[in-house]
């Protein structure tokens, strides 16, 4: 029973545990953050359901829960992008597709260029300098300019 794990005073079913969870209940969240090993939590709440919900509990994270929350953040990274760099944000899920696809792209292969981010997405470079411009502007993305054979470029890489 998950509850003895985080409640080692109560019973707590399976079922409510995780519809508290799911709502950021005050008391359940930061307990099971705080007490749960990653792959526990992954385990016991769904790992669809914790991709589709993570970025949203922890926005309801308190501040004090929010230094344990850095190895979910690692592994909701891993369970979406198959890299480690992508930080959780409340808007993920309802990013256009094309975004969030440029997103994963510069998450999986960081410090590459908006013209071979472009290319490896089959994007024209206008759209692939859009959305960079967009996720850099929303603190997702940060960009660094190098001159590299004679041509400026900016390399993406996740914030």
């Amino acid at each position: 029973m998950v509850s003895k794990k985080v409640y080692w005073d109560r019973e707590v079913a399976l079922d409510k545990w995780r519809k508290m969870l799911s709502v950021g209940h005050p008391s359940y969240l930061p307990d099971a953050v705080a007490t749960m090993e990653v792959v526990e939590f992954i385990h016991f709440y769904g790992a669809q359901r914790f991709v589709a919900d993570w970025p949203a509990l922890r926005a309801s994270l308190s501040a004090a829960a929010i230094g344990q929350a850095a190895t979910y953040d690692m592994a909701w990274s891993r369970l979406v992008s198959g890299g480690w760099n992508l930080k959780p944000t409340k808007d993920f899920h309802t990013m256009p597709k094309r975004r969030k696809q440029f997103l994963l792209c510069v998450a999986r292969s960081p410090g590459k260029s908006i013209y071979e981010l472009a290319k490896d997405l089959g994007l024209q470079y206008r759209r692939a300098h859009e959305h960079a411009q967009r996720l850099i502007n929303e603190g997702k993305l940060r960009a660094a300019e190098v001159v590299e054979g004679g041509h400026r470029k900016r390399k993406l890489y996740p914030c």
